[in-house]
């Protein structure tokens, strides 16, 4: 399928850097959005994984979800 691809006028395949520039193809720059996440590659435009609300009983820490503000 891949060589059929390739055959097709104008297509080539990309390379890392470029896949990595296309960075998962967001359309109108960052949203706000709640994204589960494992570490820091997960989370959409460069942000961090976790989140820490400060209640007035102390902090709660929201490991697994993306930064979205």
């Amino acid at each position: 399928m891949l060589k059929k691809t390739l055959d097709l006028k104008g297509v080539r395949t990309l390379s890392n850097a470029e896949q990595k520039e296309i960075k998962g193809g967001y359309w109108g720059g960052c949203q706000p959005q709640l994204v589960q996440c494992y570490d820091d590659n997960d989370c959409p435009c460069g942000r961090s994984c976790g989140i820490t609300v400060n209640t007035p009983q102390g902090p709660i820490e929201f490991f697994d979800v993306c930064q979205f503000n």
